[in-house]
């Protein structure tokens, strides 16, 4: 019966996921000034403490089961709320790509386009992690394994500000700290 509901619950994000991959969310973005205030920066230092197993396996050690499990469901729910995020920001990304790439200048288009791909990546990733975070969170015993989203999105960091410098150089430095 466990099994039946996890399947459902499963396939549920991921019909979730492809409706809102397809229908996207608002219209494209044009200009990059248009992310500012749309974006939510990600702490990529809490992050990567959050996913650290060595702090983890510490925690393991020195805590009571019955606490172990309180924090691993807090430290859970901090992760899925980086990952909603992460989420949020390469949907940002892909809106703002999507008009770049018909741009005139062959390198603009390129590297808009190499931001769509990646963006995309980035969100089916991280809605995958968002159900293996779910699911942990209901049994906080499960291996927690969500260090390809933070790989992921410091890629899609990397990319985005390639793109950045090339559109609106002076720009570059607000991109990297929106994002």
């Amino acid at each position: 019966m466990i099994y039946v509901v996890s399947t459902l619950i499963v396939f549920l994000f991921v019909a979730l996921f492809l409706l809102r991959l397809v229908r996207g969310h608002d219209g494209p973005l044009a200009e990059i000034e248009e992310l500012q205030g749309l974006t939510r920066p990600i702490d990529m230092d809490a992050l990567s403490a959050l996913l650290d197993p060595a702090d983890a396996q510490f925690l393991a050690r020195n805590l009571s089961p019955i606490n172990l499990r309180t924090l691993q469901r807090q430290r859970t729910l901090a992760i899925t709320d980086y990952v909603h995020n992460i989420a949020h920001n390469a949907g940002l990304l892909v809106r703002l790509g999507q008009v770049a790439r018909a741009n005139p200048n062959p390198q603009i288009a390129l590297a808009a386009q190499a931001m769509v791909e990646r963006a995309l990546h980035v969100r089916m990733v991280a809605m995958l992690v968002l159900v293996k975070l779910y699911a942990r969170s209901l049994v906080p015993g499960l291996p927690l394994t969500a260090e390809e989203i933070f790989r992921d999105y410091r890629s899609l960091t990397e990319t985005a500000l390639l793109y950045t410098r090339l559109q609106r150089p002076a720009f570059a430095g607000r991109m990297g700290a929106m994002l």
